[in-house]
């Protein structure tokens, strides 16, 4: 199956093929080897390539919310007039929360509160299953709170760094 959503603003063609839990996920002319195993309380694990990555689906009248590596991006459909999508972060009141992806330890907090970040500005480093997991702002802003420290342990989707978004 082909499906078409806008992914940060730009129309992108998802091509599905295969059943079960084995998947071919092809992202405009790219493709993928998927596995998706159900991880229990609305999580997948998601083995992408031989890597795995968690991920969390959820739908809802803005469109199609993937949560993954630490960031929300809406799908919606290029069909839906809405206005409802776009982007390619979900804010919540204005702001980025970065989220551990995975149960781990924190290995570096990158940033201060009241420091201003960047886009794809690397804010935190948590260690999951032996491998770094940088997460990135996905948005121009100020970081308005911390709530881990390097050395701490954390849990899948905790809350790590909050973000609130430069004024346009």
């Amino acid at each position: 199956m082909e499906y078409k959503y806008n992914i940060d603003g730009t129309e992108r063609t998802i091509g599905i093929e295969g059943s079960g839990d084995d998947l071919t996920v092809t992202l405009d002319e790219t493709s993928y080897n998927v596995t998706a195993t159900p991880a229990g309380d609305g999580f997948l694990l998601m083995k992408i390539d031989g890597k795995t990555v968690p991920a969390r689906f959820a739908r809802n009248e803005k469109g199609l919310h993937i949560m993954l590596k630490g960031t929300s991006i809406l799908a919606t459909d290029p069909g839906d007039s809405s206005g409802g999508g776009g982007d390619a972060v979900e804010l919540v009141d204005g702001k980025q929360i970065l989220v551990a992806p995975m149960p781990g330890q924190v290995v570096k907090v990158n940033v201060n509160v009241g420091d201003k970040v960047t886009e794809k500005q690397c804010c935190v480093i948590v260690e999951a299953m032996k491998m770094e997991n940088e997460l990135n702002s996905a948005i121009n802003g100020t970081i308005t709170a911390i709530h881990v420290e390097a050395g701490q342990q954390v849990g899948a989707m905790e809350a790590l760094i909050e973000i609130t978004q430069d004024a346009e």
